[in-house]
Parts: structure tokens; sequence; C-alpha cells
């Protein structure tokens, strides 16, 4: 429920695909896309780290006083800091909207998504407060109610023929609508006073992971702007489309994420944390690769389903290699926690500049060559290099004793699902229900193969059916 934010966002746009495929060409696909990854970079810039400095810092103050100073510090600082930089995007939005966009773009796209991010800025602390009060049916509820005014927007903003334009607005709109209704959040747990000091903690945690955002948005998003260097913005369009259907995988990394921070903060000092800790990391990687299998399995006829342009029909073969890289984005976020557990905030950035430069440099080796194609496996290989180095610095820090063993036999029972999905027949129909019985296959095949533990085996399933003993 608390990534629900996160999860409505995606699924908003995911649901929205046969309304953008409508409406929008590809090309006009090509330049929202190119929106997102310029949306992406302003909400590093225009929150500076804090939102997970002060999320971090907050478990480390005891005082109710103090955490409510600790709020209202980080909202006024960065309210005032973002009103600097929206001023500064929209002082610079000409060469902006070239650099990104071509001579021939309106220019108040890029203030819009400017101002967008900036009103979002209001919404993270109130938003992290109902996260730490777990209270998380009030977040889920206002995070649905801000994405079905965004949908409704976008549907009759683009029905009515607005474009592009009418996106961008309906996001901003929609955003600054959720900052209001979080607003009384704020004004009951927040202290309207301003400290250095606890400034400073919060962004001596964040502005660390500025650089560490930046380049993981150059690994998320740089591809598209690759790749409209040699093929044509409509291309573009079409590999954002395949790209947003594997992307399908982070629907559940963006839910488990925020709860996944707080579990682990709040059993650090258990005895048994890293056991803890590598157990419910196990099962959430086999449900990343539940999901991942899903999408690679279904997307060519998720696609064929949800597009109503045969244009975006050619974006089938992205999917599978986009949803393999959220896998290994899930298993980065499972194997890191030392990390942040030990405050070393400072190797985030040396993980994702080792991906980013993987990401790059992948890009311009394959892209010339294979094209779309090339880009998505260039995603694949950098977040393989941000799973690695980020697992091998975690384990130095804050050893996890996890089971290769069982995690290798979920890895080889998923490739040979996929594997035997590229049998199945060509029409729509036949094909969606081979692949359905394939996927449920998959959880049975998981027991014989030894992934569950004896003792996880009994509990699950033998002591369910265990009579009960009278006296």
């Amino acid at each position: 429920m608390y990534g629900s934010a996160d999860v409505f966002a995606s699924l908003v746009n995911f649901a929205l695909l046969p309304v953008y495929t409508r409406y929008l060409g590809p090309s006009d696909y090509g330049d929202y896309a190119l929106l997102l990854l310029f949306g992406a970079m302003a909400k590093i810039a225009f929150r500076l780290g804090l939102d997970a400095g002060f999320f971090r810092i907050h478990y480390d103050l005891e005082d109710e006083g103090e955490r409510r100073r600790l709020a209202g510090t980080v909202a006024v600082f960065t309210a005032l800091a973002g009103g600097v930089i929206l001023a500064l995007v929209a002082a610079l939005a000409a060469p902006l909207t070239r650099a990104l966009l071509g001579p021939r773009a309106p220019t108040f796209w890029v203030v819009l998504v400017a101002a967008d991010v900036y009103l979002g800025s209001f919404a993270f602390v109130p938003a992290s407060l109902l996260r730490i009060q777990d209270r998380p049916g009030l977040f889920a509820s206002l995070s649905a109610l801000r994405h079905a005014v965004n949908t409704a927007l976008k549907v009759a903003l683009l029905m009515r023929g607005y474009g592009v334009s009418g996106v961008v607005w309906s996001d901003a709109l929609a955003t600054g609508a959720y900052a209001l209704l979080l607003l009384p959040v704020a004004l009951r747990h927040t202290t309207w006073a301003f400290s250095p000091r606890l400034l400073r903690e919060a962004l001596g945690f964040g502005l660390p992971k500025v650089p560490h955002g930046i380049l993981v948005q150059i690994q998320n998003v740089a591809d598209r702007k690759i790749l409209d260097l040699f093929v044509s913005r409509a291309d573009v369009g079409i590999y954002s489309m395949g790209y947003t259907f594997g992307t399908v995988v982070k629907f559940p990394l963006s839910a488990f994420e925020p709860a996944w921070q707080p579990f682990v903060y709040a059993r650090i000092k258990e005895p048994d944390a890293p056991a803890t800790l590598a157990r419910v990391g196990r099962f959430a990687f086999a449900a990343f690769v539940f999901v991942g299998l899903a999408v690679a399995v279904l997307g060519r006829e998720l696609l064929a389903l949800m597009t109503t342009n045969p244009a975006f029909e050619a974006a089938a073969p992205v999917i599978p290699v986009v949803a393999l890289a959220y896998v290994l984005h899930g298993a980065f976020l499972l194997t890191s926690v030392g990390i942040g557990i030990r405050k070393e905030a400072r190797y985030y950035p040396m993980v994702t500049a080792a991906a980013a430069a993987t990401n790059v440099a992948a890009n311009l080796a394959l892209i010339p060559r294979f094209g779309m194609l090339g880009a998505a496996w260039a995603t694949v290989l950098s977040y393989a290099v941000m799973a690695g180095v980020g697992f091998s610095l975690s384990q130095r820090l804050y050893p996890l004793p996890l089971e290769w063993s069982r995690l290798g036999r979920l890895v080889v029972a998923a490739g040979a699902v996929y594997a035997a999905s590229v049998f199945a027949p060509a029409s729509l129909w036949p094909a969606l229900a081979v692949k359905a019985l394939l996927l449920l296959a998959f959880p049975l095949v998981l027991v014989p193969l030894g992934f569950l533990g004896d003792s996880e085996w009994e509990r699950a399933i033998v002591k369910r059916f265990q009579p009960r003993r009278t006296t």
C-alpha cells in the first residue's frame, strides 16, 4: 500500500496505452518519452536527496520535537531551493527545449514538466510522514485519488486534441491537487522552524545520493536520447512503447521498496536480522522473477491487445529484454541493503557510475548495429553491473547469508518456462492460453526443485492440514 504512489503512476501510464496509441503517433510518443527523461532528472535536482535524507535521519531522532523540526526544516528548504531551480528552468526554457526535443517543440512543455516536479516536492515530506506513522490506508487513498484525477484529465485533454500538451498539463494539475490534499498532514505534524544542524544531517545522507540518482536516470533513460541520435523520433516512440511494457516489472518493485526500507531499518538491531533479511529477500526476488517472466512471456500478446496503432507492434522484441533488466534491478534493491544500514551513502554514486558508464558505452556500441534491441540489451548489461557491484560492496558492510543454490534453481526454472513459451502458437488467443498454463506451472515447479526450505514447506502446507489436538 505504501508503494501505491509509484505503482499507480505506472498503472496510469500503462492503462492509458490504448488512449495514447489512438491520439498520439510514434513521434508524439517519442517526444513524451524525452520529456519523461527531463522530468526524472529534474526530480533529483529539485529534491537534492532530501527525500531519502529526511526518511533516514527521522529514525535516528528519538525526541518528537526534533522530528517535527526536521520535517519543517526539510519542507522549507525544499520549497525555497525548488523555487530557484524552477525560475532557472523558465529562464533557460528555449535552449533546454532545443537540446532535448529539437527546435520545433514548444518551450512551455519543459516549464510545465519542471512545475510538475516542483509541486511534487511539497508532497514528499507529508507523504513520508504517513509512511512513518504507519497510515497506509490514507496514503494509498490519496495516491489513488491523485492518479484518478490525472487519468481523467489525460483522457479528456487527449480526446480534445491537445496531444502532448494535454498530457503534461494533466500531470502538473494532478500533482498540485495531491500536494494540497497532503497539506493538512504537514501542518499537523511539522514545526515550522529552521534547524541548520538537522538540515546538514539530512543533506549529509541525501546529497551523496544526488549523483547516484542522476546516474540512475542516465542508466534508465539515456538509451532514448542516444537512440534519438541514430534513428527517427518515431522509432524512439516505438522503443519507448516496448520499454513501457517491459517496465511492468517495476510494479512490484515500486510497491515493495517503500515498505522494504522501514522493514530493514526497524530490524537492524535484532540479532537474527541478517537471516531475516535474506529470507524475506529470497521470496521477494522470487516474486520479481515471476512478474518478469510473465511480462516476457505475455509481452507480445499484451502489446497486440493494448495498442490501437499497428506501428507500435514493432516494439514486441524489446519487451522481454527490458523485463530481464528490471529483474536485475530488483536483485540490486534486495542485496544492497548494507550500504543504507551502515550509512555509507558515498558508495551509491560508485555503483551507479559503473552502471551508467556501462549503459552509455553499450548504447553507443550496440545501437548503430542493432537499433532498438541494442538499446534494450545495453540496459540489461548496465543493471547486471549495478547488481554485481552493489552486492559486492554491501556484503562487505553487512553480510547476508544468501542461499545461492535455491536462487539458482529459481533462475533455471524461469529460463526453462520462457524457453518453452517460444514454441507457443502464433495466433493470439491460443498463444495466451498456452503461455498462461506455463506461467501457472512455474510456482509448482519450484516445490520439487527445493526452492522452499523444509521448515518453510512444513509451515506453509503440512501444518495447515494437521488436525488440532484436544486436551
